[in-house]
């Protein structure tokens, strides 16, 4: 009404995938994790829910789970998946279960930590690092003008950093709201012909097409990787 210019961002997590082998063990490199089978079905649930979307341009973070999760819900489109490794997830410390973390606080809850100052995903990246990265790469492809509706298929860390900068709750983000897998949120953004923006408004969070109400989910993924910690009987002073 006021002139703005109306745009949307798709905003996606990939589907689920496995980061522990059939023995139990964690995989030697968890960016290289494909979909697994409930995933795979996630995907083309989304993609019956998302055919008759119009978009102009698809990105994902480059990572293979972003990559099949986009392929899959885009289905028959004609249009390029393209990468931006500016949003890729938040990084752990590399070997990761060496640092002895404790399974309830830095593991369970270590996203409710996010707005601590220094505080480090499992040793790794600091969160507000992250967060600010998250926010350049947003406002990089909010300057591309080529695009009206646009789908980004990324990750629950990237996805929650974005959200924060769109609602305001900054690093509370990471805690406060929940990413399931091959989930979508739908984000509008208002902006002058000069690419100042004037609005943001979130206009769907969260949105599963096989588990719509989240009746099956209970738990956030960290919770998930300490309870399956605790099952294989790890110390939760000593990982």
């Amino acid at each position: 009404m006021d002139g703005a210019d109306r745009r949307r961002i798709y905003l996606f997590r990939h589907g689920s995938v496995d980061y522990m082998d059939s023995d139990g063990n964690v995989v030697a490199d968890t960016d290289m994790v494909d979909l697994n089978d409930t995933g795979r079905a996630q995907a083309a649930a989304m993609c019956d829910l998302f055919a008759d979307v119009q978009i102009d341009k698809a990105l994902c973070s480059g990572l293979p789970r972003t990559r099949q999760t986009g392929e899959a819900v885009l289905g028959a489109r004609d249009i390029n998946l393209e990468t931006d490794s500016g949003f890729a997830e938040i990084q752990q410390l590399k070997g990761e279960f060496s640092g002895a973390y404790d399974i309830v606080a830095d593991i369970a809850f270590s996203h409710w930590r996010a707005p601590h100052e220094d505080a480090r995903f499992l040793g790794g990246e600091r969160y507000s690092e992250f967060y600010s990265r998250i926010r350049t790469a947003t406002k990089a492809v909010l300057a591309d003008r080529s695009w009206q509706s646009l789908a980004v298929f990324a990750h629950g860390g990237t996805n929650a950093a974005i959200l924060g900068w769109v609602t305001g709750l900054e690093l509370a983000a990471f805690g406060v709201l929940d990413q399931a897998t091959c989930c979508l949120n739908v984000i509008d953004f208002d902006t002058e012909t000069s690419g100042r923006i004037l609005r943001k408004t979130v206009r769907a969070m969260n949105v599963t097409a096989d588990d719509p109400v989240k009746g099956k989910r209970h738990s956030g993924d960290m919770e998930t990787l300490a309870y399956w910690l605790l099952q294989q009987g790890a110390d939760s002073k000593a990982l």
